[in-house]
């Protein structure tokens, strides 16, 4: 069996959860600094207290978007600060972002990619 298998165990997941059309800010963000490996968006429905705060009591749905990445340990302060800023989340309504850091992480990794990296350790 040919194992072209990668395990990473230095590796966090950044969340950021958004209003929608903010993705491609975020994600520019995240290029600017030089983090944008495994970058996903997808956008979902919000459930809460602001729901119930349309005009005239009529529910109010909260579509979200949703952009999450992978970054490396040493990266993840950087990118979190970066996106945090992007994002305006120091404005209410604007959403929020919170870091997972990953135990393991499995992923097929090229080795003219792994190469590039040892030969720059």
């Amino acid at each position: 069996m040919n194992d072209n298998i990668t395990y990473l165990t230095d590796v966090a997941t950044i969340t950021c959860v958004v209003k929608q059309g903010m993705s491609d800010t975020i994600l520019q963000a995240a290029r600017d600094v030089g983090a944008i490996t495994g970058a996903i968006s997808f956008y979902a429905r919000g459930h809460g207290a602001r729901e119930r705060l349309g005009l005239l009591g009529i529910t109010v749905e909260a579509e979200k978007e949703i952009i999450s990445l992978l970054v490396s340990l040493e990266q993840k302060d950087t990118v979190f600060e970066a996106l945090t800023r992007a994002a305006n989340l120091d404005k209410p309504g604007n959403g929020y972002i919170y870091c997972t850091p990953l135990e393991k992480l499995a992923t097929y990794i090229p080795q003219s990619v792994i190469n590039e990296i040892e030969g720059n350790a």
